[in-house]
């Protein structure tokens, strides 16, 4: 379990080397700001560092008013070197995207807000273990050999964006007044249970101000990926001690003064960076315009980023990034259509649309880059097996009931009207090129089979129809629900067509488009009768579990088990024993190291889950889609579709540039 530090350290430039070379280029400063920076000067073929310098033009500009300490001085004495994807880049230009609005703030983060202690790298592909782990913010890592201890190495002489030092303190903060807080946690959707090993949270030690060590009580062989997913340690300490009640007597009356009803939900607020511009952060960008603020989200460069190009010229290229507030999925589209956007790939590009964008890239500019899958289904229909209508919770508890559902589906319709013929029939399962695959858990009750779907309601005891045809419950009543969905992808059309076969076995499902941030509300108080989503856990199985086991509040088929596991029993509903044996092998999969032993008790997990068939899945996804304007550059031709690895900011954003 040993990891040499050596094989964790990205490349480095130390501070003597990058002033070595930074008097070499100081002519050359001046003449990028003369330019501008920007896009359309030079040959694509030219380096573009040769002639920007070792910092942004504006910068320079404000070092020279005496604004702004020299380069050097805000780099760490170790910054991080970032490999360009295709070429050293040049500076200026905005990235132009979109995002539909207050409750849509992922996309913002998933762009431009991945720093943690350890990321993934770039290629990710979601293999098991810990190969795919590297540090980041810290400049390196230990693990003892049973992974009870995990030490992290910070990085000396990192900052703020306002130029505060970045030291352990801010991690300690992180984690004991915020992981570890009593309220904070649910507020903030934080999984407590990743810092935590045998139901113990771990200990924090900090060894020195450049130093600490998580150390567990029992191994935690799934801390790293946890951090790697995660950014909640890092936050600055100066800046949100005043919103903690711990640390300011007197929050309430600053509660009072943002309208907030308590200093939780203060706090929430004031941590994230999407909706509070003030907040000190370590991203490539910090907000200057929040959600919510005007028509589009606006982020500005921060002077004190600590990773650099492989010349020793501090990141990032781009001056900024802009997000358009469109909430009409065909609006934004039509602005694709005329090139309002440099690289965008959330919302709009969804099968159907992507023969329109072909026929229009050539005049509007740009082309399409691949999105590889990584979730195990386009679209699943979680039926609320926690419903708070005792009816509703009985009928959906039923196997039959499911598989009926399931069979009355005609999935080859769905692939050949609403997917452009692409995909196969598929339940919520690992993907082909998952280790995990299974075909008969990936292709169980997918046979579209009418006679079959009617014999097993049927079966259920749902045999009893009303005089339209309807299947009558347990009260006598007609079966009747509701699947909520927020228009992701094409939720909307498949649902239209499932409603109709479901008709036709005598159930009445009604599709229901509702405006994302309601819908997140109604399933985390468990108001949903079901909910419509893109599967995830294709290829991340290990670390992306709730598809699979109710083990965070992303599960949506059983909200109340998930608050029990997540609680350690003190909130929620105990689940049946079935599940409770899943939760088992999962928390001994969280004490295991070895890799190959996860391996075998994930696939233990798995054979249970396929078992309970707790949700229905409809196509497996194919490659998807993004766009990327021809004048804007280093961004890869394949990128990885996936939450958890954080794409497309996996691709490292700080990178990518514009040059026509």
């Amino acid at each position: 379990m040993n990891r040499p530090t050596t094989s964790r350290r990205p490349p480095v430039i130390g501070r003597r080397m990058f002033l070595a070379g930074a008097g070499a280029v100081a002519g050359s400063v001046v003449l990028a700001a003369c330019s501008g920076g920007g896009s359309g000067s030079g040959s694509d073929d030219t380096p573009a560092s040769a002639a920007k310098g070792k910092e942004a033009p504006q910068l320079a500009d404000l070092v020279e008013q005496g604004q702004l300490p020299p380069v050097e001085e805000r780099l760490p004495a170790e910054p991080l070197v970032v490999e360009p994807n295709d070429r050293i880049g040049q500076y200026g230009g905005i990235w132009q995207s979109a995002f539909n609005g207050p409750g849509d703030q992922t996309g913002i983060a998933l762009s431009t807000m991945y720093e943690g202690l350890v990321r993934w790298v770039p290629d990710w592909t979601g293999a098991p273990g810990d190969e795919e782990i590297i540090a980041n913010v810290a400049s390196s890592y230990e693990v003892d050999a049973d992974g009870t201890e995990y030490t992290f190495h910070l990085r000396e002489g990192m900052k703020w964006s306002d130029g505060e030092p970045f030291t352990a303190d801010d991690i300690a903060f992180g984690y004991q007044d915020i992981v570890l807080n009593a309220e904070l946690p649910a507020k903030m959707a934080i999984d407590k249970n990743a810092y935590s090993s045998g139901g113990v949270p771990a200990t924090l030690r900090v060894d020195d101000p450049l130093t600490v060590t998580f150390v567990f009580e029992q191994p935690n062989g799934l801390f790293l990926p946890a951090l790697a997913e995660a950014v909640t340690l890092i936050v600055p300490k100066h800046y949100l001690q005043q919103f903690h009640a711990a640390h300011n007597p007197d929050v309430a009356a600053l509660v009072a003064a943002e309208g907030q009803d308590s200093w939780v939900s203060l706090f929430a607020l004031k941590v994230d960076p999407t909706m509070n511009a003030d907040i000190p952060v370590i991203f490539p960008w910090k907000t200057k315009t929040p959600v919510g603020a005007g028509t589009r989200v606006e982020l500005e460069r921060n002077p004190y980023y600590w990773k650099v190009d492989p010349g020793g010229s501090q990141l990032p290229y781009l001056d900024g990034v802009s997000f358009q507030v469109i909430e009409d999925n065909e609006v934004m589209l039509a602005g694709a259509l005329q090139g309002d956007f440099d690289m965008h790939w959330r919302n709009f590009n969804t099968p159907t649309n992507k023969p329109l964008l072909a026929d229009a890239r050539e005049d509007a500019g740009f082309d399409f880059f691949e999105l590889t899958p990584s979730q195990a289904n386009r679209m699943s229909i979680m039926l609320n097996l926690t419903h708070q209508n005792p009816v509703l919770r009985e009928v959906f508890a039923n196997k039959d009931f499911r598989i009926g559902l399931s069979h009355a589906i005609d999935r080859q319709q769905l692939i050949d009207t609403v997917f452009q013929r692409q995909g196969t029939p598929s339940q919520v399962a690992p993907r082909e090129e998952s280790p995990f695959y299974d075909e008969e858990m990936t292709t169980q009750y997918t046979e579209y089979d009418v006679d079959l779907a009617n014999q097993h309601l049927d079966a259920a005891g749902f045999s009893q129809r009303d005089d339209a045809g309807l299947r009558l419950g347990p009260d006598g009543q007609p079966i009747r629900f509701l699947v909520s969905h927020a228009g992701v992808t094409n939720e909307a059309d498949v649902l239209d067509l499932i409603s109709g076969y479901w008709a036709e076995v005598g159930i009445d499902m009604r599709p229901e488009g509702i405006e994302r941030t309601l819908l997140e509300e109604r399933r985390k108080a468990n108001q949903h009768d079901a909910i419509a989503w893109p599967a995830g856990g294709g290829v991340d199985v290990i670390v992306n579990p709730h598809w699979y086991l109710p083990a965070s509040n992303r599960s949506d088929y059983a909200q109340l088990w998930a608050q029990w596991f997540t609680s350690g029993g003190a909130e929620g509903e105990a689940p049946p024993a079935e599940v409770q044996q899943q939760y088992e092998l999962y928390r001994e999969l969280q004490q295991t190291p070895a890799a190959d032993q996860q391996e075998q008790l994930m696939k233990e997990i798995l054979r249970l889950a396929a078992e309970q068939f707790f949700h229905i899945g409809t196509v497996a996804a194919g490659p998807g889609y993004g766009i990327v304007k021809n004048s804007f550059h280093n961004v890869p031709a394949a990128v990885t579709d996936s939450f958890r690895a954080k794409s497309p900011a996996l691709t490292n954003p700080e990178q990518y540039f514009t040059q026509a």
